[in-house]
C-alpha cells in the first residue's frame, strides 16, 4: 500500500483582528456646555448692570425742578436811612448839609415838619435864598447915626427899607435885602459849615429847628412863629456857641429865640 500523502489544505489567512471602533469626541456635549456658561454669566452681567438702569431700579429715580425764578418787585423806599457824621469825618466842601439829614422830624406838628424839610433841602442845595419862602420881611427907617443896618447902607435918614433880618448869637441884629442876606449865609456856611440837623423843639405856637457844624461850635437855628396854616420865621440866627450847650442839647431856652 502506498503511502498517501496528505493533501494539502489551503492556508488560512492570518486574520488580524479588527480594530475597535474609535469613540466620537463629545463635541455636542461641550459646545453646549459653553452655551449654558455663556448664558448663565450673560444673565449674571445682565441682572448686574441692569440694577444700574432706571426701568430696572426698584426705586424711581429723583427728578429735580427747576423753576424759572419770577422777578421781585422792588419796594418802594418811604424813609431815607440816616447815616451818623463822625466828628472827624470829612464832607464835600460843597455840601451845606448832609443829605441824609432830611429824614427826620420829632415833633408831631406836620406843617412844621414840612416847612423843615423845605429849609433842609434849601440847606444841603446851597440854596440859601429858599429860606426866604418862610421869612418874613422886616420893615426898618434908616437912620446913619444909629445902629448899622446892612440894609441902610448909603441910604439918607428916614428912609424906610425891607429885608430879611439875620440874628447873631449874642449880637446884634442886622437886616439885609435878598442879595446881601444870600451873599451873608453862604460866606458864614462855606467858613463855618457844613452844618448837620441836631433837632427842633414845638411849643404852642413857637417852633426852633437847630443845625450844628461838626464841632459844635457854630450854629444854624431856624426860630419860627406858627402863621395860619404854616410856620415863619423874622430871623435867621447865625453865629458861635461860645460854650453854650443849650443848642446841642435842645433846651427849652432856645424858644426864648422867637419873637
Amino acid at each position: 500500500m502506498e503511502n498517501q500523502q496528505p493533501s494539502p489544505q489551503p492556508i488560512q489567512p492570518v486574520q488580524t483582528p479588527a480594530p475597535s471602533p474609535k469613540t466620537a469626541f463629545p463635541w455636542r456635549i461641550v459646545v453646549l456646555v459653553i452655551v449654558v456658561i455663556a448664558l448663565s454669566v450673560g444673565i449674571t452681567l445682565f441682572l448686574v448692570k441692569g440694577s444700574s438702569l432706571p426701568f430696572l431700579s426698584k426705586t424711581k429715580p429723583t427728578s429735580t425742578v427747576v423753576k424759572n425764578p419770577q422777578p421781585i418787585e422792588p419796594i418802594a423806599n418811604t424813609t431815607t436811612p440816616t447815616t451818623e457824621i463822625s466828628p472827624n469825618s470829612t464832607l464835600p466842601t460843597n455840601m451845606a448839609v448832609s443829605p441824609t439829614s432830611t429824614s427826620s422830624c420829632e415833633v408831631s406838628d406836620n406843617a412844621f415838619c414840612n416847612v423843615l424839610a423845605d429849609l433842609k433841602l434849601a440847606l444841603s442845595a446851597n440854596n440859601y435864598a429858599g429860606f426866604l419862602a418862610y421869612h418874613n420881611l422886616q420893615s426898618v427907617t434908616c437912620d446913619p447915626d444909629g445902629m448899622f443896618i446892612a440894609i441902610c447902607e448909603g441910604v439918607a435918614k428916614g428912609v424906610v427899607k425891607q429885608g430879611y433880618g439875620i440874628g447873631y448869637n449874642q449880637s446884634e441884629e442886622t437886616v439885609a435885602a435878598k442879595e446881601g442876606y444870600v451873599t451873608s449865609v453862604s460866606a458864614y456856611v462855606k467858613t463855618n459849615g457844613p452844618f448837620t440837623y441836631r433837632g427842633s423843639l414845638v411849643s404852642g405856637d413857637k417852633g426852633v429847628a437847630v443845625f450844628l457844624n461838626i464841632t459844635k461850635d457854630h450854629i444854624l437855628v431856624f426860630p419860627m412863629k406858627r402863621s395860619g396854616s404854616t410856620w415863619r420865621m423874622d430871623h435867621l440866627l447865625l453865629g458861635g456857641t461860645f460854650g453854650d450847650n443849650s443848642f446841642d442839647s435842645l433846651s427849652d431856652s432856645l424858644l426864648n429865640f422867637v419873637q
